[in-house]
């Protein structure tokens, strides 16, 4: 008779912060640490150490004084809802005929914000927008070979990166810096940007680690001005208790931003049918959360050609209502951008009603490039404070819309 092998306890991945004042070989006895891989994040926000713990482990490293975190799993905000066709999932003749209810696209788009305007200033040359995401077709020729960056990000993904099984990336990737100069169908909002595919898991251990690697590189002087471009989320209709504003991934999103990393995030699509339900009239309640809140990033919502997010002929009142969670001194959305019609979709193009609040945010991180190629001693605040200015207006609240449409244009001093 075969003998029975001993149950092995279940394991999660966690952060764990441990006390300053505790010497690193009481550390390591303490919490086990073959069963730890010690995070490079010491170099950039204190003791922090990603492990596979046990419920077991997970105690007694919290008697012992030791901060645990979960690791959360994100979503990216993709451009669903209930009440609207997921063109995107739809079979290749939608790549040739435009959906009624959608009509224009990327082109349009850029007319609205006023980027072609902006590019007798600046293209976005010299500056890196790092699209944090599901990856980027490898041969989409909207992001040809010469605007590729070379960096191979040490994360899940490494060796990996410019691969999109899923295609949410390579639209964010296009809209920020795409170019059609080598045979792709649509320019970006900075053209001459050079564009980084940071894949990931949507992991926050993982996320944690690409920007525990973009602050190293710029903090080496490895790499110039960068923004890094964030459509994913958490999709909530209540504050996340399990996302503290100590959190360790919240902590180096920071860290990255006092680096001087232009840090941009999706508002989320929490406001209608998608999740919460709300009334899509209303600018309250409050659904932007955790990262996404937080002052010292820019996060954007979305309208419609119409540049309404309350009208329900579109998709658009899912756009997620401010204030924000943590937002104290700059209530989000900090504004917004269109997205409706054809944009890419992985290795090919789709007609879309809308492209969510992910959609929006690339075209602010495009934004924040022309104007760090205009300027490299931009401070993300700097960054930040000229996008809400030059804003245009528009007729709704600002938990709706936050300053108004962007303008690229105004935002480059033309």
């Amino acid at each position: 008779m075969p003998s029975k092998q001993p149950a092995v306890a279940a394991t999660r991945r966690y952060f764990a912060r441990t006390p300053a004042a505790m010497p690193m070989g009481e550390t390591r006895a303490m919490l086990a640490m073959e069963d730890f891989e010690m995070s490079r994040s010491s170099r950039v926000s204190g003791e922090v150490m990603i492990a596979e713990l046990t419920d077991e482990q997970v105690e007694r490293a919290r008697k012992e004084g030791a901060e645990v975190f979960g690791d959360l799993e994100f979503e990216h905000f993709e451009p669903a809802s209930e009440a609207h066709s997921r063109y995107w999932e739809s079979g290749p003749e939608v790549a040739t005929m435009a959906h009624p209810a959608a009509g224009g696209g990327l082109d349009e788009v850029l007319d609205q914000i006023r980027a072609p305007k902006a590019w007798a200033v600046s293209r976005g040359e010299g500056v890196t927008i790092a699209i944090i995401d599901t990856g980027i077709c490898p041969t989409l020729p909207d992001i040809p070979a010469n605007k590729r960056s070379s960096i191979d990000l040490s994360s899940h993904y490494q060796g990996a990166h410019w691969n999109d099984p899923k295609g949410h990336g390579s639209m964010c990737a296009v809209i920020a810096g795409g170019s059609n100069a080598s045979g792709g169908r649509f320019n970006g909002v900075a053209p001459d940007a050079t564009v980084l595919s940071a894949r990931t898991t949507l992991l926050s251990t993982d996320i944690y680690r690409i920007y525990e690697e973009l602050v190293l590189l710029k903090r080496s002087g490895q790499i110039g001005p960068l923004v890094a471009s964030n459509s994913y989320g958490l999709y909530q209709c209540s504050p996340p208790a399990e996302l503290p504003d100590n959190h360790p991934y919240m902590e180096v999103v920071l860290q990255a931003i006092q680096e001087g990393i232009v840090v941009v995030f999706a508002a989320g699509n929490n406001h209608w049918d998608v999740l919460c339900k709300h009334d899509p009239a209303a600018c309250e309640p409050n659904t932007i959360w955790g990262a996404n809140s937080h002052d010292q990033v820019l996060s954007i919502g979305t309208v419609n050609a119409n540049e309404s997010n309350t009208d329900t002929s579109t998709p658009h009142p899912n756009s997620s209502r401010g204030p924000g969670q943590w937002a104290h001194e700059f209530p989000k959305p900090d504004c917004v951008a269109p997205t409706y019609g054809e944009v890419v979709w992985g290795c090919g193009y789709r007609y879309m009603d809308w492209w969510g609040t992910s959609g929006a945010c690339p075209q602010v991180a495009g934004l924040a490039a022309l104007m760090l190629a205009q300027d490299s001693s931009l401070t993300p605040a700097q960054v930040g404070d000229r996008v809400r200015t030059t804003c245009r207006p528009l007729n709704a609240g600002w938990n709706c819309v936050g300053r108004g449409i962007i303008d690229c244009a105004s935002a480059l001093g033309i």
